[in-house]
């Protein structure tokens, strides 16, 4: 009976010290950890790949937001010129400080007279710049002459000349009553030969009656598949100073009534014919201090 017993607790005592299939299963773990870190490393790697491309993306749409607002910008500076009248004064604020043309600006000079035969009141335009010959000429619809003079930055970008010829275009018709609000749409499209990404800028212009702008500026950058990858949004606010200066001087109407010439020089009518005018030079300027920019980022 005895004898039979230690052969047993011996096969116990070896089944409970044996390691056989314990490699496998240490194998088993082993390579899950490794698979989860190798996961993880490749996750990220990709995360960070993923979050450059966007960066480079966003970075992209935002510089093309960025250079269309320049060219607003650029397009309503002013000269830093002093604005005069025709004789060659100089034009003045309230508080009796010289006034300059710090934004954009654009204007024209009329006279109103009255009608000798019933009474009602003409506008002769200027053609030109302090030219001496008034014009006259339908206060109506796309007839009336405005807006010929704009003094404007000298050196412009042809981008940011063609924005201000668009900006004077757009004063001209609501100064015309033509329309209550203005609206004007740039865009502009480029494809990359490098990468085939697609850069794409649009810029919706609103001009109301009061001559105030708001410009949208939406740029897109799209991927070569086509997907939309990143977009910016640049609006850009520009309030409009209005004013009416007034020039006395000597006028002689032409013989039909159809002219007034001007003689800025002269303020006593003693000759026959001559008469006291006033000449109104009307203009509108979008100054630096009432431009506003807001980024958006959708």
């Amino acid at each position: 009976m005895r004898t039979g017993l230690f052969p047993k607790k011996r096969i116990l005592k070896n089944k409970l010290r044996s390691q056989r299939g314990a490699s496998l299963v240490f194998a088993l773990v082993g390579f899950m950890f490794a698979a989860m870190i190798s996961f993880v490393v490749i996750n990220a790697a990709y995360s960070a790949a993923s979050r450059v491309k966007k960066l480079k993306y966003d970075e992209q749409s935002f510089l093309l937001a960025q250079s269309m607002s320049g060219i607003i910008i650029d397009a309503l500076s002013g000269p830093g010129t002093d604005a005069k009248f025709p004789d060659g004064t100089s034009i003045r604020t309230p508080d009796g400080t010289d006034l300059k043309y710090d934004g954009m600006a654009v204007g024209y000079q009329y006279i109103e007279q009255k009608n000798a035969v019933d009474g009602s009141i003409n506008r002769y335009y200027n053609d030109s710049e302090n030219g001496s010959a008034f014009i006259l000429n339908a206060d109506t619809g796309e007839s009336k002459k405005t807006f010929n003079i704009v003094k404007g930055k000298g050196s412009l970008s042809s981008a940011a000349t063609s924005v201000q010829d668009m900006v004077a275009a757009m004063a001209k018709r609501v100064d015309q009553g033509l329309d209550d609000e203005v609206t004007e749409t740039l865009t502009t499209n480029y494809t990359n030969p490098d990468t085939g990404e697609v850069y794409s800028v649009e810029t919706t212009f609103k001009m109301d009656k009061n001559y105030s702008i708001n410009a949208v500026t939406t740029a897109i950058v799209n991927t070569p598949a086509g997907a939309d990858a990143s977009r910016y949004i640049v609006r850009m606010d520009a309030g409009a100073d209005v004013r009416t200066d007034k020039l006395i001087c000597v006028g002689k109407r032409g013989a039909t009534e159809g002219t007034i010439d001007a003689t800025f020089s002269d303020k006593i009518a003693d000759a026959a014919g001559e008469e006291l005018v006033k000449i109104s030079c009307y203009s509108v300027s979008w100054p630096p201090d009432k431009i506003s920019t807001v980024y958006v980022a959708p």
